[in-house]
């Protein structure tokens, strides 16, 4: 229920996010045609969605929603910092931010609005990947705190146990 609902949800999320883009007459037929090149640039934002809304939603797990700002805002500051200005004209420090989200998929939608150099099947995998990942974590991390919170409930079951006998 954790993964299926979100991932269901970012495909309306994810289509009105690309038709408010129709209006601005962007060129989605510049590789491909018009039709073809909006319904590529609609599946890449799904898979961006789903990327980084999974991954959030195995670390609100992971550290609760009272310390997830904390991972927010790192995640907001890597995927940017390597989307907004090309990784070569950056310090080496930087190449990690290949296999982030928000980079492949800004480079995918170059690719489909402006033509350039077709790297959209590495693109894809990167965020495929990560929606991968984040399927098995969310899932995993509940276990793992379902588990802690059922071990808590015990130890604090005997106590009271303890204390009444």
């Amino acid at each position: 229920m954790r993964v299926l609902v979100p991932l269901t949800l970012y495909i309306p999320i994810s289509f009105g996010y690309a038709m408010v883009n129709l209006p601005f007459k962007l060129t989605f037929g510049a590789k491909y045609s018009y039709a073809g090149g909006f319904f590529l640039f609609w599946v890449f934002v799904y898979m961006g969605m789903a990327g980084l809304g999974l991954a959030t939603e195995a670390m609100i797990t992971l550290l609760t929603p009272r310390f997830v700002a904390y991972f927010l805002i790192a995640l907001i500051i890597f995927n940017v910092s390597v989307a907004s200005v090309p990784i070569a004209l950056q310090p080496g420090f930087y190449k990690w931010g290949y296999g982030f989200p928000v980079f492949n998929l800004a480079e995918a939608i170059r690719t489909i609005i402006f033509n350039t150099k077709n790297k959209m099947g590495l693109n894809a995998g990167v965020l495929v990947a990560w929606i991968v990942v984040s399927l098995i974590t969310v899932p995993l991390f509940t276990w793992l705190m379902r588990r802690k919170d059922e071990m808590a409930e015990r130890k604090r079951a005997e106590e009271e146990k303890a204390v009444d006998a």
